[in-house]
């Protein structure tokens, strides 16, 4: 049995009723596939899962999660299975499960499992779980249908959005993946009351990122007062909201080869540097709560970049505020040449050059900013506080 993780077999009787599905997809119609996401809609009934299996009748279906979903999230989705679906569970959560290590482990239980190519993977859970369990199943076999079923709230508005896969390597983020998109994503908000405050701001960071980049009246930040208490349900519509800004980016841009999907990189440099470090520390950092944090740095380099005339010193600092009341950061960051180190490996930057998405004005995003270390030192420096 390998270590990282256990296999489950809850129905053990095959069923007649799963037979192959045969479909062709030659060059052109895979990148149309990617540049066209497939429709996202709430589902609380997962009916739109139940159509494609109707419909397609995968040879096998196996459904992976970790701990806390088996727990907390599958008992809602197992009625809506079919006979012999089959389960792996992750032996663990979180970002070190995104490693080669786990996706061998998955490798190995799809060979041990006998599936083809006509099969369905269905991951249930967070961020981490879609991207480990997306890039999995988009290299088996040269790839294989997987469906997408976030469980947190930064998956359902960011990280089962968009066609890319991913692990970690190096302790570097997402530094190994794919472009490949899953036959569905099933949005299912009662999953968000298993949630506690913390993840609920986690995922918020990255809807606010979106209201940034793209509306020029961001200068107030989206429900302050209702994160951590409101019902799953009022959150319907601002996911929707970062789905459709996400999409129609995404849609624009699938393989990030004219820049537009470029702009989606908004906080992640400096974030994910963030990020990269407090995994090498075992330091207890979310990924939302890096994003937020690099938002931040970068508000503060739109204000003092010559590139961003019309973001004048001081006109962030409110967003910035805001940002750090909402999502905090659990640990106090290293020096600036430490993270600009991590920064110097950003997979978005050109050769020696550290480049950054900025804000010429709210709603006015500029790609590939070219920043230097001191631009980085002082933005740390003029951070206001909380």
């Amino acid at each position: 049995m390998c270590p990282w993780f256990e296999s489950r077999w809850y129905h053990t009787q095959k069923t007649g009723g799963l037979r192959s599905a045969c479909f062709i997809l030659d060059l052109f119609q895979m990148k149309a596939a990617l540049a066209l996401p497939p429709e996202i809609h709430v589902d609380p009934q997962f009916k739109a899962l139940r159509n494609w299996l109707d419909e397609h009748t995968p040879t096998s279906v196996v459904v992976v999660t970790d701990p806390l979903t088996e727990k907390c999230c599958l008992p809602l989705l197992n009625p809506h299975l079919p006979p012999g679906t089959q389960f792996l569970r992750l032996g663990q959560h979180g970002e070190t499960i995104k490693s080669i290590e786990h996706a061998h482990a998955l490798w190995d239980s799809f060979e041990g499992m006998g599936m083809d190519r006509h099969g369905l993977v269905i991951a249930l859970g967070g961020g981490t779980i879609t991207d480990l369990t997306a890039f999995a199943s988009s290299t088996y076999l040269r790839g294989i249908d997987f469906w997408l079923i976030p469980t947190t709230l930064l998956s359902m508005v960011d990280a089962s959005i968009g066609g890319k896969t991913g692990i970690n390597f190096r302790g570097l983020k997402n530094r190994i993946g794919t472009f490949s998109s899953p036959v569905g994503v099933s949005i299912h908000t009662a999953f968000l009351d298993t949630l506690n405050a913390r993840e609920m701001s986690n995922g918020w960071a990255e809807h606010i990122k979106h209201i940034l980049l793209t509306s020029a009246s961001a200068m107030e930040l989206p429900w302050e007062n209702t994160l951590s208490n409101a019902h799953s349900d009022a959150f319907e519509a601002a996911i929707l909201h970062s789905i459709g800004i996400k999409a129609h980016i995404v849609n624009q841009d699938a393989l990030e080869t004219n820049g537009t999907r470029k702009t989606l990189n908004f906080g992640h440099t400096s974030g994910h540097a963030l990020e990269s470090w407090a995994i090498a520390q075992s330091e207890d950092l979310k990924h939302g709560e890096a994003v937020a944090w690099g938002m931040r740095v970068a508000l503060k380099m739109s204000e003092l970049h010559a590139g961003c005339p019309k973001s004048k010193p001081g006109d962030f600092d409110g967003v910035s505020r805001s940002l750090a009341e909402l999502i905090p950061l659990p640990c106090v960051p290293p020096d600036a040449t430490t993270l600009w180190e991590r920064m110097r490996s950003d997979k978005k930057n050109l050769g020696d050059q550290v480049k950054v998405v900025l804000l010429d004005g709210p709603g006015c995003p500029k790609i590939d900013v070219t920043v230097a270390l001191s631009d980085f030192e002082e933005a740390l420096l003029q951070l206001p506080d909380a």
